[in-house]
């Protein structure tokens, strides 16, 4: 038996499909690939795979990734790559197939492209909103817990690297942020403060990048 990790990018209309949407495509691709995927044992059997990080509804992903096992080590990974994009839906992009190094639950961290704009305001103006939201000693909002409650958190401790830019009309948030079992912070809750700030309505586009460790090593 052979563990393999599929790296997918998920953008265009599959975009604002949900997570277990995208976990009911890839069954289907495998379903049809005729590739040798190992099912799970037990009386409700199904193709095995596990994704290493749910994605927010509405963002792109430029870096994410399954796991599945095969039963037989006869398909390389280019022919895996090849079977399965000829069965998944437009918007999902299978673009490489490694064996698994790290795992999913060692993923800490995940960088954010964020493209904000407004048909209210300059972009400037924007730009220096967010670097001064951005540049604060403590930045608090709500956040919802596990259990559903509101809780008032400060999530400057947890602002990594950023850059923020002003390129073909729009500001560009560059951002690094927990994403894991453990914290996440979704940029969304910076955006939703600095539009409130703003005090007018703005739209930004979302993607994530590459994944990191704790030690903020890159997620292999």
């Amino acid at each position: 038996m052979r563990s393999v990790r599929v790296w997918y990018k998920k953008h265009g209309p599959c975009r604002y499909i949900s997570h277990l949407d995208v976990n009911r495509a890839f069954m289907r691709a495998m379903q049809m690939s005729g590739l040798p995927f190992w099912h799970t044992e037990g009386f409700n059997s199904r193709m095995y795979v596990s994704f290493a990080l749910s994605l927010s509804l509405g963002f792109t992903g430029e870096n994410e990734c399954a796991d599945m096992k095969l039963t037989e080590d006869s398909a390389d990974n280019e022919y895996i790559i090849k079977r399965l994009n000829e069965c998944l839906p437009d918007g999902i992009e299978i673009f490489a197939v490694t064996d698994p190094i790290m795992k999913p639950a060692e993923i800490s961290f995940a960088e954010f492209e964020v493209l904000i704009s407004s048909d209210h305001s300059d972009p400037t103006e924007i730009q220096s909103k967010l670097i001064a939201l951005l540049g604060r000693e403590h930045i608090y909002t709500e956040k919802r817990t596990k259990k559903g409650d509101l809780k008032q958190v400060d999530i400057k401790e947890n602002v990594g690297e950023y850059s923020v830019t002003a390129e073909n009309g729009s500001v560009v948030l560059r951002i690094i942020l927990p994403a894991g079992n453990n914290l996440n912070i979704n940029p969304s809750l910076i955006t939703d403060i600095l539009e409130r700030e703003c005090g007018f309505e703005i739209s930004c586009d979302v993607k994530r990048g590459k994944l990191y460790n704790n030690k903020l090593e890159l997620f292999r």
